[in-house]
């Protein structure tokens, strides 16, 4: 992505993120990745930026309705093992962002309420340590 591109990117707001339909479960959750990639349009670079900077403040926030399946769970635990920059690289030029993103699941209106109510800035730059990062991970997302 070129500098001036970059600069003209303004990233969404609470009230800015949307979900394609086809995106949404029954029960209205999507993984963070499908609503960011909605938001943004199919430009990896920025889906990864906003993705990572939401990943961030869900986390800071100990956002507790993040929900992943037994089986992604299992998959992250392993890919973890495997390289550590899973919970801790997300940054724009990461694919750890991607990873874990795709299979962190939200309610969709539940997450924008909670950005809303928690006073989310797009350009504010949210960074949990890695402690944190793993705390949430481990104890707080839902399995199911």
């Amino acid at each position: 992505m070129t500098d001036e591109a970059e600069n003209d990117f303004t990233p969404p707001g609470a009230e800015d993120f949307v979900v394609s339909e086809d995106s949404l479960d029954e029960h209205g959750f999507a993984s963070v990745w499908n609503i960011v990639s909605s938001t943004v349009g199919d430009d990896l670079y920025r889906t990864r930026e906003v993705a990572g900077r939401l990943m961030g403040f869900l986390c800071k926030h100990e956002c507790d309705f993040v929900v992943t399946s037994s089986a992604n769970a299992e998959y992250l635990d392993q890919k973890f093992e495997q390289d550590k920059k899973l919970l801790h690289d997300w940054k724009a030029e990461s694919e750890m962002v991607d990873i874990i993103a795709q299979h962190a699941e939200v309610h969709f209106k539940t997450m924008k309420l909670f950005l809303a109510n928690r006073r989310y800035k797009p350009d504010a730059n949210y960074s949990p340590t890695r402690a944190n990062r793993k705390k949430w991970f481990e104890e707080t997302w839902n399995i199911g």
